[in-house]
């Protein structure tokens, strides 16, 4: 029994919402893994979580919808079922989710949850297998859930059974911290907790990092995380550049349940985006840059060639604007990301380690303002907000979760 394992699709992302060209890379890697999951004969899509970047189809675009819709159809047209798990992106409080309409429109199967003092989760059945869902929430509180014993499965099977769980789970007799560092502060779920809560389970397809663990490209595991295809913001382009130059792509898990514990081999894909970096000097004029730009592009190969261009918070947009053009015109992006006003140095980003100091310091600094102004939020909160502002998250959405954010400022003291 074979299964194709991917998460973190985030389909309708706004990641490259800039480029009508480049917004398609969300929808041709589904394609690509659809037809991977044909190629090598799976029985079964498993998508761990974060099919698309957002819960309700009045906030993905048309194009999303229809193609996805097509994509499904042919895998059920061709003998593969599809069974999707909520994530914290597309976890629906009713039946009135995105999911909920693409289930039933009979495209794809959802294992039921219902999230409330508990999460009852429902087993479902379904061909050779048993499936049981553990939802990704907002501010990760499926970790809480887990700790505080609060899960409850309801159902029965005798069948392999596969949990699809979208949360940060320590496997790997390791810390994801330690594996992924940019991780390391946030909330994570034991393995021995999630054994225990699932002693039937005889593999865990796991989403929410987006960063592949384990990394090596075959192996016999109980639990992995195959990563995002394309991920949906400017860390998860870096983290696909730290992966290009330790020789990896972008990839899904094709995972054998016979064996035990499974055998999985990782499938690379092709319709991801190759990513370079380029950081710019403070003081930089337009020849240079092109220059810089014109290398980097030099170095990527295939069809979404994506640069990451570092640069100073005073850069001239003349300048920027014409990055931009220049990629353009050779069938790429460029994609800007500034460093704050304090950093007055040019650094460089040469691991995944001083990735994540970067986002601790961030982390340090909101700690330090947060009382200043009276604010009863978790520095991890207003990271969270300010993402949402970074990848172009629906106006409603946002103002929603700030209005919830603040709405215990000044209650108390």
């Amino acid at each position: 029994m074979r299964v194709l394992h991917t998460s973190d699709l985030h389909l309708g992302s706004r990641l490259f919402s800039e480029s009508p060209v480049f917004r398609r890379v969300f929808l041709e890697s589904l394609r690509e893994i659809a037809e991977v999951a044909t190629a090598k004969s799976c029985d079964y899509l498993v998508v761990a979580g974060d099919l698309f970047d957002a819960n309700s189809l009045n906030r993905l675009d048309t194009e999303t919808i229809l193609s996805s819709i097509d994509v499904f159809r042919e895998l059920r047209r061709g003998g593969v079922r599809v069974v999707v798990s909520p994530g914290n992106h597309d976890y629906h409080l009713d039946e009135n989710g995105v999911l909920e309409v693409f289930e039933r429109a009979e495209l794809l199967s959802k294992p039921r949850v219902r999230v409330g003092d508990a999460i009852e989760t429902k087993l479902l059945e379904l061909g050779d297998l048993a499936f049981i869902a553990l939802p990704g929430l907002k501010n990760s509180a499926e970790v809480d859930y887990v700790g505080s014993r609060r899960v409850r499965v309801l159902g029965a099977s005798s069948k392999p059974t596969v949990v699809l769980l979208h949360s940060i789970v320590d496997i790997g007799g390791a810390r994801v911290g330690e594996l992924v560092p940019r991780l390391s502060g946030l909330k994570s779920i034991a393995w021995g907790d999630v054994a225990q809560l699932f002693p039937q389970a005889r593999y865990f397809a796991l989403g929410h990092v987006h960063y592949p663990v384990p990394l090596e490209r075959r192996g016999q595991v109980k639990a992995a995380y195959p990563g995002a295809p394309v991920g949906y913001d400017s860390n998860d382009l870096l983290d696909t550049f730290f992966l290009r130059n330790k020789g990896f792509r972008r990839r899904v898990l094709v995972v054998d349940l016979d064996k035990e514990p499974p055998v999985y081999e990782a499938v690379e894909l092709s319709n991801t985006p190759d990513v370079e970096y380029v950081e710019l000097p403070e003081r930089v004029d337009l020849a240079n840059a092109q220059s810089r730009l014109a290398e980097a592009l030099g170095r990527l190969k295939g069809r979404w060639r994506v640069v990451v261009v570092s640069v100073s918070k005073g850069t001239d947009s003349n300048i920027l604007n014409r990055l931009r053009s220049t990629a353009e015109r050779e069938g790429a992006f460029a994609y800007f990301r500034t460093r704050g006003v304090d950093d007055a140095a040019p650094f460089t980003l040469p691991s995944i380690v001083q990735v994540a100091d970067l986002i601790e310091s961030e982390k340090r600094l909101i700690a330090q303002l947060l009382p200043k102004y009276g604010l009863k939020l978790t520095p991890e909160r207003v990271q969270e907000l300010i993402d949402m502002v970074s990848r172009g998250a629906p106006l409603d959405e946002l103002v929603e979760d700030v209005v919830e954010a603040v709405s215990g400022v000044g209650q108390e003291g």
